[in-house]
């Protein structure tokens, strides 16, 4: 079993900071805060749809940090044989050692942002992380928008023909998402993580007339074994589909 599954919490921090320290580089404890928001989606696309999302919820946490760069590497992608764009995907991804982590769970409105909660972490090189989009619960979800889903998007796409999709999009998935790229020498000064989903990307591949399932109200969802929904799985899983980044200055 890798170490990092063994490690956990303030014993895997403890571990950075021991091995840091062994280096000759005096690694120190801190926090910071990790902020979880949304880019919208603008123009067509891939196969043409133009989509305006009405809302966009994430079961989101915990996100852990890690000292290993996210390698990318082109690879043939099956995907591109039914038209599709291949995209960039982890290559051998090592994570090494846990510099930080935010054990918090929450259900965030992507189209608002929120506060995810303070990271634990100790000063170093960062290269990378891992999000885990976790099923909600009650407590988590308390009004049930995620529908037991992780994520949730809904909103209308339309094509330069004229056809219009009303939609409601939801998905899980089984394992965290790995090797997302965030590169930064971090030391004690002021600032905060801010993960933002690229709506663009989770809806980017997928063709809504393949969406065949519609309620009373003409909204549709995606059947398990369509286009649509392979698609929108592909682009949650995606980690180009989360950018991260730091943020100078004390928190508002």
């Amino acid at each position: 079993m890798n170490r990092r599954h063994i490690l956990t919490g303030a014993l895997a921090l403890a571990a950075a900071a021991t091995a840091l320290s062994g280096c000759g580089s005096e690694a120190e404890r801190r926090t910071f805060p990790v902020e979880v928001t949304s880019t919208p989606m603008t123009g067509a696309n891939e196969r043409g749809w133009t989509v305006t999302v009405e809302s966009a919820h994430l079961s989101v946490g915990p996100v852990r940090f890690f000292e290993g760069r996210a390698l990318t590497a082109r690879r043939f992608d099956w995907y591109t044989l039914i038209g599709g764009t291949a995209h960039a995907h982890p290559g051998h991804y090592s994570p090494g050692d846990a510099l930080a982590e935010v054990l918090t769970t929450r259900t965030v409105d992507l189209l608002t942002g929120a506060t995810l909660g303070d990271a634990s972490a100790v000063t170093g090189e960062y290269g990378s992380l891992e999000l885990t989009l976790t099923a909600p619960t009650q407590a988590t979800d308390p009004q049930g928008v995620l529908s037991g889903q992780t994520m949730r998007v809904r909103g209308t796409a339309r094509n330069a023909e004229g056809v219009e999709r009303r939609f409601d999009a939801m998905t899980s998935l089984p394992k965290p998402i790995q090797g997302v790229r965030f590169e930064k020498s971090l030391g004690m000064e002021a600032g905060h993580v801010r993960i933002a989903v690229k709506l663009g990307t989770w809806l980017g591949r997928i063709d809504f007339a393949t969406a065949t399932d519609s309620d009373a109200d003409g909204v549709y969802t995606f059947p398990a074994d369509s286009q649509a929904q392979n698609a929108l799985v592909r682009g949650v899983e995606d980690t180009t589909a989360y950018v991260v980044t730091w943020v100078e200055g004390a928190a508002q």
